[in-house]
């Protein structure tokens, strides 16, 4: 069973386009690239080379390291049951694969940490979409239980999967 919860502050109104702190509100004229490999031009965030910067490209922090910097995760998924720890491996090898698929589209969605407890797993992402898009793929794959709550405000998406 799939349960989606979404929790806006204003009721009737619309929601800012993006809420996100840790991006640039005004942008960056030009582009530049962040020490983790990503660069930015055209109005994104992409890996690249140093090299395909454009002239007067500077260096830049992206959102995903000021994010990693500052402890602070745009999602966290918590796995957890007698099913998780009888599948452990082959779930983890799942999660890998799909934190590094999302990687190589979007440079900002990563994982940050990783906390394996006796019977669960918790993983904090830098980008919300990541978070539940882990959460979607164990479920699809393993079935059982899966929450997604999400609030517009600044507190991360929460995901629980339970078998």
């Amino acid at each position: 069973m799939v349960t989606t919860i979404r929790k806006t502050e204003e009721k009737g109104q619309r929601t800012p386009r993006s809420l996100d702190v840790y991006k640039e509100s005004g942008g960056v004229k030009g582009g530049g690239y962040c020490g983790c490999g990503a660069v930015f031009s055209n109005k994104r965030w992409r890996y690249g080379e140093k090299d395909e910067v454009p002239a007067g490209g500077q260096a830049l922090v992206c959102p995903a390291c000021r994010r990693i910097a500052d402890q602070n995760p745009a999602g966290i998924v918590a796995l957890s049951g007698s099913y998780f720890t009888e599948h452990k491996a082959e779930i983890d090898n799942q999660i890998n694969n799909t934190a590094h698929g999302a990687a190589r589209k979007n440079p900002l969605g990563r994982v940050m940490d990783t906390s394996f407890e006796k019977e669960s797993v918790i993983i904090k992402t830098t980008d919300a979409k990541l978070a539940e898009k882990i959460g979607r793929e164990v479920f699809r794959s393993h079935a059982g239980e899966l929450n997604i709550t999400w609030s517009d405000a600044d507190s991360p998406v929460r995901v629980n999967w339970s078998r």
